[in-house]
């Protein structure tokens, strides 16, 4: 059985995949890792790498877009399949790091789950979902159980994120480009960037979706990347 990895985005845990799970089991061994371990992209793909055998596929959402990148520019015989979904080949932008830096610094042990929680909830989901009590939820519980410190050490790895585009041409593996038609973090002018770099590519987007198109339409999502990965 082939093996897909799915790299959860920015304080996210294998909650996130809930509605792919067991699709994918079907077909593939599934492996998800934590990223909690490290500081950099550069060492959560490495730590990744270590629980993988010398072929696989990826899937890599928001921030574990950027460490599938890497894998798929660095490992470029080992991935088979690249999907990247709500992410872009850039480094940090100037006014992304001022908000970063601002909102760590505002964080501590008693107030960071409430925080974060609710002013990342507000960005991630489409204006329609934003009264969805169970999207919120998911994002507390998720950050609740990551912790501070996770926190901390992924907004790092955020901030001094390498820049990529000069690199997709290098990648080898067929890409799946995914995006929100409503997602404000992935913008248009990124995911086209993505596409128009990388050689064996092709971009979809998905209505009515934010960033989190895999809650947000799960049947669109999940359809999509079964008919992609099959063919």
């Amino acid at each position: 059985m082939d093996t897909i990895v799915l790299i959860p985005g920015y304080m996210c845990d294998q909650s996130m995949w809930s509605n792919q799970l067991d699709i994918l089991k079907k077909k593939y061994k599934v492996i998800i890792p934590q990223l909690n371990i490290g500081d950099s992209i550069e060492k959560f793909k490495n730590n990744t790498l270590k629980l993988l055998p010398e072929k696989f596929s990826v899937i890599g959402f928001s921030m574990g877009g950027f460490v599938a990148l890497k894998m798929a520019i660095e490992e470029r015989e080992r991935v088979k399949d690249l999907v990247l979904i709500g992410t872009n080949a850039r480094s940090v932008s100037k006014d992304r790091r001022l908000l970063l830096n601002k909102s760590i610094s505002e964080l501590n042990s008693k107030n960071f789950v409430t925080k974060f929680s609710s002013s990342s909830f507000h960005s991630y989901f489409a204006k329609h979902n934003t009264t969805n009590h169970k999207y919120l939820n998911l994002i507390t519980e998720m950050t609740k159980n990551l912790g501070l410190d996770c926190l901390e050490k992924q907004t790092k790895a955020i901030l001094e994120r390498p820049l990529l585009v000069n690199l997709l041409s290098n990648i080898k593996a067929r890409c799946l480009i995914i995006s929100g038609e409503l997602d404000n973090l992935s913008t248009k002018e990124m995911n086209e960037e993505l596409a128009n770099n990388i050689i064996k590519s092709e971009l979809h987007y998905i209505k009515n979706s934010g960033h989190f198109v895999m809650l947000e339409e799960k049947e669109k999502f999940n359809k999509l990347i079964l008919n992609w990965l099959i063919n």
